[in-house]
C-alpha cells in the first residue's frame, strides 16, 4: 500500500473530515528513514497527525504496532492516543481484510493479520521506562519500586534531612533557596523548603550535573554543599530500599541503554515517535537519540516551541529548536527533515489574529523560535462576530462582580445580548451549553495571598469569583485554590482522626503522642487547628446519620478506646478505616466534586506512605507497635499534609462538572480547549510593584533562568542554555505562557485585568498587554497635544 493508497483508506473507513491537508499529508508522507521534526502550531491537529503517522507504518512500512512506542507529556494524552489508535486502527484493519477481491498480494494480507491494533507502545516516557525495566531484570535483581510525587518528596525531606540542615545552616541556607522562589523569598514552611530542594536535586540528575564541580569554592559553597548532601542521603536512602524517584528511574534506564542493557520491550524498536518534543529535557533526549541509535528506529518527534511551559521542570526549548543539527550529529545518516502545520481547526478568525499579532509582537522573540520561524497560524474556523474581549476594572471586587454577571447572562439567562460593544451576542450552544464549556485560566488560581508577618491572607480574584457566583446560584470547581490543610473540611476530618488516636487530654492540648513526635512548628500549629475545629463540630452533637446507629461522639470514642487501651475487635486497621469511619457527618465528602478530589488526596497519601512509613499506614493493637503505629500515622500522613508537602496532583482530578466554572492554572489547560476561556492577565497588579513583576514584566532573571545560570558550567547542556541571557529567557517564558492560554478558545477569549494597566500612561507594563522588552508598547502611540486616558491601538473590545 502507497501513503497516497493510506489516505484514501482513511477516508473511506473515517469519513472525510479525517482526509489530510496538504501539510498533514506531507507529515504522513514523509521518508520513514529521515528522522522528522513536525513544528505544529495550536489546534492543527498534531494528535491526529501522530496517530495516522503511527498506523501508516503499521499499514504501509509493514512495522508490527509492537515495535511501534509513542511518548507523550502526561497520562491522559498517553490515554488518549492509545483510545484513538485503536478507534481509528481497528476498522481500518477490518477494512482491509474485509476486502477479498482488493488487490492485496499474500504476503501483505498474511502480515496483516499478524497486526494486533491492542499492542503499540504508549505511554509517558516514565512509565515505559518502569516497564522496560521491570522485564529486564538480571539474576538476583530485584524488582525496582517506582515511588509517586507525594512518597518521594516526603523521602527527600525526611531522609535528606532537609529541616535540620536548615535549623543547623540558619539564614545563609534558606537565602539561597530563596534564590529560586517565585518571589526571590526565603522559604519559610518545610513544604516551601522541600519544593525548592526538588528542583535542584532533580536538575542534578536530570542536566548531568557534574557534582564536584557544583561544589567548587565560590559563591554559596556552604549551602551548595548541603544541597549535594542532602541529595546524597536521599539517593543513597533510595538506593538501600530499591526504589526510584521518577529522574532515577530515567536516568538508571539511560544507564542500561549505554551499556548495552536494551530491555526487551524497546530491543526490536521499528518506529519512535515522541510528542510534546519541547519539553523534553537533556536526559530525556539523551534517551531518545539512545534508544534511535541502537535499534535504528524511525524517529519522529512532534511539538511546538511557542507552547514550552515546562523549564521549571527540566525541559530545554532549545533540544526542539536545534533538533536537526543534533540529531545529525548524534545520529549520522540523512538530515533530519522541518515540516509545519499551521492550520487552526480550533479558533475564529478574531481568536487566530490575536495570537498571530501576539506571538510576533516582540522582535527580540524571533530569535528564540525554530528557524525558519512557524509561519502564521491560519484560521479555518468562521467568524462568529465576537471580537476578542477585555474586562479591565479598578479593583477585584468590581471585575469579581461584572465577571459572575456575564456568566450568569451567559450561561444561566440565555446569552449576553449584543450592545453598542458586541455586535453579535454570546450564547450557550443550543446542543446543551453549560459553565463546563468555559474556564478561567491565570498564572496562579491561589484564592487567597498568603499573609506577611502575621497579617492574614487577601481576597484574590478566584476567591471573589467564587463568592459572587455563589450568590448567583453558581459553582465554581478549583480544587487547587488553597492548600489542603486550609480546606475547613479536610481540616474537620483530619482533627477528628487526631481526636481518635491521640485524643487531646487537659493540659496537654496536642495529645501526648503528638507531644512527643518530631514534628515542625508549624505542623503542630496547623494540628491545634485542626483539632479546634473537629471538637466545635463535636459540640454540636450531630446525631446518628442512620437509625439506632452511632453517633459521631460514639464513634470517636470507639477508636479512642482502640487506641488508648486496645480494645474492640481486630488485630491492625488501615488509617483510611479511621478516617472513612468519621466521613458520614461530612457530606461534603460525598456530594461535592471538590471534596472528592482532597478526599482522594488524603487517601493518596495515606496509600503512598507505605512506600517509607515502617507500619504501612496501619493502626496495630498491640503495644508498642500500636503507639508506635500511631505515632508513624501522625508523623508520615497527617503532618506532611500539615506542612504543605500534599499537593492536588493533577491525575487525580475528574472531568469538570457541566454545571461548574472550571478555574486551571495555564499550565494544567495546556492541551485543552474550551467554547469561551477567561484569561487573567492583571488582577494582581494595581501598581509596578518589585514582588510581582516577575510574572509580567521581568526586571531580572526568574528563578528558573537563575538556576539554569547557575548551572551553566557543571553540565553539558550550560552552554546551550546560555546562549540567551538570563533576562531573554525569562522574557521568552512569559510569552509562551500567555500564548497557550491566548490559543485555548474556539469561539471566545476575554480578558480580565485591572484598568491601570491599560491606561495611557501606565507604568506597569505586562507581557500579556504586547509590551515588548525594549519597554515599547503598541497599544499606545505618541500624541501631540491632549492625550487619551485609555490606549488607542487596543486589538481587544472592551466590556
Amino acid at each position: 500500500m502507497t501513503v497516497d493508497g493510506f489516505v484514501e483508506l482513511v477516508v473511506r473507513v473515517l469519513g472525510a473530515t479525517r482526509r489530510p491537508n496538504p501539510e498533514q499529508h506531507a507529515c504522513l508522507a514523509c521518508n520513514p528513514a529521515v528522522p522528522l521534526l513536525i513544528a505544529a502550531g495550536p489546534g492543527s491537529g498534531k494528535t491526529a497527525v501522530l496517530i495516522l503517522r503511527a498506523l501508516r507504518h503499521v499499514l504501509v512500512d509493514r512495522v508490527l504496532p509492537e515495535r511501534i512506542m509513542i511518548t507523550t507529556f502526561t497520562r491522559k494524552a498517553a490515554k488518549e492516543i492509545r483510545t484513538r489508535l485503536i478507534e481509528w486502527g481497528t476498522p481500518l484493519l477490518e477494512a482491509l481484510l474485509a476486502d477479498r477481491a482488493g488487490p492485496l498480494d499474500a504476503d501483505y494480507r498474511a502480515f496483516l493479520r499478524q497486526v494486533d491494533i491492542n499492542r503499540f507502545v504508549t505511554g509517558t516516557l516514565d512509565s515505559l521506562c518502569e516497564e522496560a525495566l521491570s522485564g529486564a531484570r538480571g539474576p538476583g535483581e530485584r524488582l525496582p519500586v517506582l515511588v509517586e510525587a507525594f512518597a518521594a518528596n516526603q523521602l527527600l525531606a525526611r531522609r535528606g534531612e532537609i529541616y535540620k540542615t536548615a535549623e543547623r545552616l540558619g539564614q545563609p541556607f534558606l537565602d539561597y533557596l530563596g534564590l529560586y522562589t517565585n518571589t526571590g523569598d526565603p522559604p519559610e514552611t518545610l513544604g516551601d523548603m522541600t519544593r525548592v530542594v526538588r528542583m535542584l536535586v532533580d536538575r542534578l540528575v536530570q542536566d548531568e550535573v557534574d557534582l564536584a564541580e557544583y561544589v567548587k569554592p565560590g559563591p554559596h559553597q556552604a549551602a551548595r554543599q548541603a544541597v549535594h548532601d542532602i541529595f546524597k542521603r536521599y539517593t543513597e536512602s533510595l538506593r538501600s530500599s530499591h526504589q526510584m524517584d521518577f529522574p532515577t528511574l530515567e536516568r538508571v534506564f539511560l544507564e542500561r541503554l549505554r551499556a548495552d542493557r536494551v530491555p526487551d520491550l524497546v530491543s526490536h524498536l521499528g518506529v519512535l515517535l515522541v510528542d510534546e518534543y519541547q519539553d523534553t529535557n537533556p536526559l530525556q533526549e539523551h534517551i531518545y537519540l539512545e534508544l534511535a541509535r541502537r535499534t535504528g528506529a524511525a524517529l519522529t518527534v512532534v511539538g511546538d516551541d511557542d507552547q514550552s511551559l515546562y523549564r521549571f521542570r527540566g525541559a530545554t526549548i532549545e533540544l526542539f529548536r536545534d533538533f536537526q543539527a543534533r540529531v545529525a550529529n548524534a545520529l549520522g545518516g540523512p538530515a533530519p527533515r522541518l515540516l509545519y502545520l499551521t492550520d487552526n481547526y480550533r479558533s475564529t478568525p478574531e481568536i487566530v489574529s490575536f495570537l498571530n499579532g501576539f506571538i510576533q509582537n516582540d522582535p527580540d522573540f524571533a530569535s528564540a523560535r525554530i528557524q525558519p520561524p512557524k509561519p502564521m497560524i491560519r484560521a479555518n474556523q468562521p467568524s462568529g462576530g465576537v471580537p476578542v474581549l477585555g474586562m479591565f476594572r479598578n479593583n477585584a471586587e468590581e471585575r469579581a462582580v461584572d465577571l459572575a454577571d456575564f456568566l450568569n447572562q451567559v450561561f444561566r439567562q440565555g446569552g449576553r445580548p449584543a450592545d453598542a460593544r458586541l455586535a453579535e451576542p454570546i450564547r450557550p450552544s443550543p446542543h446543551g451549553g453549560d459553565l463546563g464549556d468555559a474556564v478561567f485560566l491565570s498564572h496562579t488560581v491561589s484564592e487567597f495571598r498568603r499573609g506577611f508577618r502575621g497579617t492574614p491572607p487577601s481576597e484574590r480574584l478566584p476567591w471573589l469569583l467564587r463568592q459572587n457566583l455563589e450568590k448567583q446560584g453558581i459553582l465554581c470547581f478549583n480544587p487547587r485554590g488553597r492548600a489542603l490543610k486550609d480546606i475547613p473540611e479536610v481540616g474537620r476530618a483530619l482533627g477528628l482522626v487526631l481526636e481518635c488516636l491521640d485524643a487531646a487530654e487537659p493540659g496537654n492540648e496536642q495529645g501526648r503522642i503528638v507531644a512527643d513526635t518530631p514534628l515542625t512548628h508549624a505542623a503542630r500549629s496547623v494540628f491545634l487547628r485542626w483539632r479546634q475545629d473537629a471538637r466545635a463540630l463535636l459540640a454540636t452533637l450531630p446525631p446518628a446519620v442512620i437509625p439506632r446507629g452511632e453517633s459521631l461522639q460514639e464513634v470517636v470514642a470507639r477508636w479512642q478506646r482502640f487506641a488508648r487501651h486496645g480494645q474492640g475487635v481486630g488485630t491492625e486497621w488501615p488509617l483510611l478505616d479511621v478516617l472513612y469511619n468519621l466521613l458520614p457527618w461530612m457530606p461534603a465528602f460525598q456530594d461535592d466534586p471538590e471534596h472528592q478530589v482532597y478526599l482522594e488526596a488524603v487517601s493518596r497519601a495515606a496509600a503512598q506512605a507505605t512506600a517509607f512509613s515502617r507500619h504501612r499506614s496501619l493502626i496495630f493493637r498491640e503495644e508498642p507497635h500500636r503507639t508506635r503505629s500511631i505515632r508513624a500515622v501522625i508523623q508520615d500522613v497527617l503532618a506532611p499534609i500539615a506542612d504543605d508537602l500534599v499537593e492536588v496532583d493533577e491525575d487525580i482530578m475528574p472531568s469538570v462538572p457541566r454545571g461548574r466554572l472550571n478555574l486551571m492554572t495555564i499550565h494544567q489547560a495546556k492541551g485543552l480547549e474550551f467554547p469561551l476561556v477567561i484569561v487573567d492577565i492583571a488582577s494582581d497588579f494595581l501598581s509596578n510593584h518589585p514582588k510581582q513583576r516577575f510574572r509580567r514584566f521581568p526586571d531580572e532573571p526568574s528563578p528558573v533562568t537563575r538556576l539554569e545560570d547557575d548551572l551553566a558550567s557543571c553540565t553539558p547542556i550550560g552552554p546551550l542554555r546560555t546562549a540567551r541571557t538570563a533576562i531573554q529567557r525569562s522574557f521568552e517564558d512569559l510569552i509562551r505562557l500567555y500564548y497557550v492560554a491566548y490559543s485555548r478558545p474556539q469561539s471566545v477569549l476575554l480578558l480580565v485585568g485591572c484598568l491601570p494597566c491599560l491606561r495611557y500612561n501606565t507604568t506597569i507594563p505586562h507581557v500579556a498587554t504586547f509590551w515588548r522588552r525594549d519597554g515599547t508598547w503598541p497599544w499606545r502611540k505618541p500624541l501631540s497635544g491632549q492625550r487619551p486616558s485609555m490606549a488607542d491601538h487596543l486589538p481587544i473590545t472592551l466590556l
